[in-house]
């Protein structure tokens, strides 16, 4: 029969091998089954279950700090706000350009930007 000391050994390892699979922001996180399984998930870098999953969980918990919990996973998995902005910024920038460009840029001439030499011709 094990000791309690074993069991108390393994109830650490395991307690450490799940803290060890939780990213740092949810170490303090309450301890439901529905909510390990979105942790795991996010860590696992399931993002398609996390995004279905949180609002729901968040909707049909009872306890505030599941919900608050769920929420911030399901925040953690947005683009960046300024992230986004400035991918917008660069398509009006490249835009711009692009039509800039198309309305005033010339064909190169055959010397290479040089103007064709003048030939006399002379009878």
């Amino acid at each position: 029969m094990p000791s309690v000391e074993h069991e108390v050994e393994a109830e650490l390892e395991e307690s450490a091998n799940t803290r060890e699979r939780r990213p740092a922001f949810a170490v303090d996180f309450p301890r439901t089954p529905e909510l390990d399984a979105l942790v795991l998930a996010f860590a696992s870098g399931d993002y398609a279950r996390v995004r279905t999953e949180a609002p729901k969980l968040a909707s049909a918990s009872d306890d505030p700090e599941v919900k608050r919990a769920a929420e911030l996973l399901r925040t953690r998995i947005e683009a960046d706000p300024l992230a986004v902005w400035l991918l917008a910024l660069t398509g009006v920038l490249l835009l711009l350009l692009t039509v800039w460009w198309i309305a005033h840029g010339h064909a190169p001439t055959a010397t290479g930007g040089a103007p064709p030499p003048t030939v006399e011709h002379v009878h």
